[in-house]
């Protein structure tokens, strides 16, 4: 990535025009600094990196950072800006990874339905502790039972930041849906009334 040399010598949308992507790298203590990437190599580095990485930004060396913030375009498909946090090597940091699914819970062979009430987690650790993502294995995972967070073994170096014990990951029976019939009386279409006693008395 190129650095910024002034702030003022860099104007957003022109870069954008250009095909890059403006971003900012900050951290605790220490200066913004902004730069300046290809918004097709930006893509792809993000999509193969892990959650804690390492950039070098000419002109101000290397940085261990994590992604903080990603703008996107109203149609949600273009990046207009990013913003990496800076980490020390040697701080702990909270980082949410996703959650890998793994395995076939039984309950779902038997035909329930597995709800996954999150598909990510917050870790604290290390930075160097913390993985691309988090597996859970569901093959333990029977009907009418679930996994709750104290249950999970969080990664080496590592402890969840959720003190709710929040359930993960569920398996119950499929919902039934009930069918209602009403009964309809049909409409007779054409047929006279019947004559009242009055009207058959003046006949």
């Amino acid at each position: 990535t190129d650095g910024r040399e002034t702030g003022r010598n860099w104007k957003p949308s022109a870069l954008r025009k250009e095909g890059w992507v403006p971003g900012v790298i900050y951290g605790k203590g220490t200066e913004p600094v902004h730069f300046k990437v290809p918004a097709m190599k930006l893509k792809k580095f993000l999509h193969h990196s892990g959650k804690v990485f390492e950039v070098e930004v000419t002109g101000y060396g290397k940085h261990l950072v994590n992604v903080q913030d990603i703008q996107w375009d109203h149609f949600g498909d273009t990046m207009i800006h990013v913003a990496f946090h800076k980490l020390q090597a040697n701080q702990k940091t909270r980082v949410t990874v996703p959650i890998h699914w793994v395995g076939e819970a039984p309950g779902h062979k038997a035909g329930g339905v597995v709800n996954h009430a999150y598909n990510e987690i917050e870790l604290y650790g290390l930075p160097k502790d913390i993985p691309e993502y988090y597996e859970v294995n569901v093959d333990t995972l029977e009907m009418n039972a679930n996994f709750h967070l104290d249950e999970l073994t969080p990664p080496a170096g590592c402890t969840f930041t959720d003190k709710d014990n929040p359930v993960i990951v569920s398996c119950h029976p499929p919902k039934k849906v009930e069918e209602t019939t009403e009964e309809v009386t049909p409409e007779v279409i054409g047929e006279a009334p019947a004559a009242s006693d009055e009207e058959k008395s003046a006949a």
